[in-house]
């Protein structure tokens, strides 16, 4: 089973490519101000660098301090809802 881990924190965002315990290819970006550029370019290179087909993923794992860090520094934040629906609550 190959698995993609990426990390975003405050200065480098880590991606990672995991086939059982082998690593297939790693990468370290910078973070960038809007999150979701660093995320695609650190995983375009793991996905380059291991030439895996796409379709052999079969998870994702995705940690960061970069979320943390916007709702205590309350920058560049959207106003957002969640609603949660489902039983047993």
């Amino acid at each position: 089973m190959a698995r993609i881990g990426i990390d975003v924190g405050g200065t480098n965002t880590d991606a990672v490519i995991l086939e059982g315990p082998d690593v297939l290819a790693a990468t370290k970006v910078a973070t960038t101000e809007d999150a979701t550029d660093g995320i695609l370019n650190a995983l375009n290179i793991v996905l380059n660098d291991s030439a895996i087909d796409p379709g052999r993923i079969e998870a994702a794992m995705i940690g960061t301090t970069h979320f943390i860090n916007g709702v205590v520094q309350r920058k560049h934040l959207s106003k957002v809802a969640v609603l949660r629906i489902g039983l047993p609550a």
